[in-house]
């Protein structure tokens, strides 16, 4: 049953399938339709059209054609922005359509899902007006010569979105791209990839150049790989799960193009006993139960001095017993469903197995029943303690509601702990000490630190991880524009 309450999300989900858009049109393809679940009821939502092997390369092939023969990279910076901020208008007005398509694919509460379009928009809008600010350098190293930098696009960038937190990873690959004055194709989950088509058709009512903004549907290891392997693609930026991340890293490099990758996390989040715990508590509750804890910086090492430990554990049980699971779609829903139930399945797997090992469930750590759901993937958040430092749960990434809770003896533990692990994407520090803790931010082996709070993000600040949790580049902030650009060194002789 279609549970969908706002009557343009309904009218959406009525195509019979959904379709995708390439070259400023609308393709149903040739390959089977795909069905988008909701996890909440274990029910289509709609089915999508789905792409092969000919429609990626018809669709690589459309934003070559626009990248070499179109309007979008040869405008100015300024008229680029103009463009991206009618987008951003658009989305703006259909931000709660766009809400409800996230709930929908995704679980997460829909309270959730308008702060992610909010991050999104923001996104659409920060880079819009960057866009503006593209420059070259004149750098004065010789007396013979005029010498000086240019900025141009790379070229066909493609985007492969992951499940989680599909608009806002939509945003942070597209929008970046776009305003360097690249041309883009999206291939989203082929579980989440409404929000993706919506945005494309928000980019068609925009009037913008046909090609550039192009979304395909499919599974990755066909559709995917086809798009990473297809050699008019000149850069590639994904963020999913760290062994197909390194499997397309490998596959880019035989064609050198360039690849920025976004990967797993077993992020940790230290509480010092000077903790203001008021403050602690709620927010590594969060930090790992927001989004259901599949989100990639989840703080899913909750590392506590020995004098508070059982303070802070007491804490994290109430805050987690009294969150309100049910309907996502429901304004009062505090806590969703995982994405599916096979993940639910998998989730409970490792706690079980957690156990096995000699962990300790103080809460949580089953499923969870909603009255009217019956079929859904609801999960009651979990914390383990007595988790041994080497047992699997405590190293490898859940990417789920479960929180692993370990002691220190002081901060040189907790960074000695910290660092123990093959991710280094967040973490958070949590002390009155404000030096310690930069300090210890300094030492953390990862590419964000919170001190004294925990998961917050602004467009213009940079996203990425350390060791296997990503590659140098970061997403979101100037940084992340720069990798869609080329640089070009001139030396002019004078005369």
């Amino acid at each position: 049953m279609n549970r969908a309450r706002n009557a343009q999300v309904k009218e959406i989900c009525s195509a019979n399938p959904v379709p995708y858009f390439v070259d400023g049109m609308w393709s149903l393809g040739s390959a089977p339709a795909i069905a988008v679940i909701d996890p909440a009821n274990g029910q289509p939502v709609c089915e999508v059209a789905c792409a092969d092997e000919s429609e990626v390369d018809r669709a690589v092939r459309a934003a070559r054609q626009a990248f070499d023969h179109g309007p979008w990279p040869k405008l100015r910076p300024d008229e680029r922005a103009r463009a991206l901020e009618r987008w951003a208008n658009l989305v703006e007005r259909d931000s709660e359509v766009l809400a409800e398509l996230e709930t929908l694919q995704t679980g997460k509460p829909i309270r959730e899902s308008r702060g992610d379009v909010a991050r999104a928009l923001d996104g659409i809008r920060f880079y819009a007006a960057s866009a503006r600010n593209i420059r070259g350098e004149v750098i004065d190293v010789s007396d013979r010569h005029h010498s000086y930098v240019v900025s141009s696009p790379i070229g066909v960038v493609a985007a492969i979105v992951p499940w989680n937190v599909p608009i806002v990873l939509t945003i942070s690959k597209a929008a970046p791209a776009l305003a360097a004055g690249n041309c883009v194709v999206v291939k989203p989950s082929q579980t989440t990839p409404l929000t993706a088509l919506h945005l494309a058709k928000l980019w068609e009512e925009a009037d913008l150049p046909r090609g550039v903004y192009n979304v395909i549907n499919g599974p990755g290891r066909s559709v995917g790989e086809a798009l990473c392997l297809h050699p008019l693609v000149t850069g590639i930026t994904f963020t999913g799960g760290t062994d197909t991340g390194l499997h397309l890293g490998e596959l880019a490099a035989r064609q050198n193009k360039r690849v920025m990758l976004e990967l797993g996390g077993k992020s940790p989040n230290i509480v010092l006993a000077d903790a203001d715990l008021q403050k602690a508590i709620p927010g590594s509750a969060n930090a790992i139960f927001y989004g259901q804890g599949q989100i990639c910086a989840a703080g899913s090492r909750l590392l506590v001095e020995d004098a508070v430990f059982d303070q802070v554990v007491d804490g994290i049980i109430k805050h987690a017993e009294a969150m309100r699971i049910g309907d996502p779609l429901d304004e009062a829903t505090e806590f969703g469903c995982v994405t599916s139930l096979s993940h639910r399945d998998e989730l409970l797997g490792w706690v079980e197995r957690a156990v096995a090992d000699g962990a300790r469930v103080v809460t949580g750590g089953t499923s969870a029943d909603v009255p009217g759901l019956p079929n859904g993937a609801f999960m009651k958040p979990t914390v383990l303690v007595d988790v041994p430092a080497d047992a699997p749960i405590s190293c490898e990434e859940v990417f789920g509601p479960v929180l692993v809770v370990q002691r220190i003896k002081d901060a040189d533990h907790a960074v000695a702990l910290a660092n123990d692990s093959i991710f280094g994407l967040s973490a958070g520090v949590w002390t009155k000490n404000i030096g310690l803790a930069r300090d210890i931010a300094g030492r953390l082996e990862a590419g964000v630190v919170w001190i004294n709070d925990y998961g917050v993000f602004n467009p213009a600040m940079p996203f990425g991880g350390v060791k296997l949790s990503g590659s140098s580049h970061r997403e979101w902030s100037h940084l992340a524009l720069d990798a869609y650009l080329e640089h070009k060194s001139i030396w002019e002789a004078n005369s």
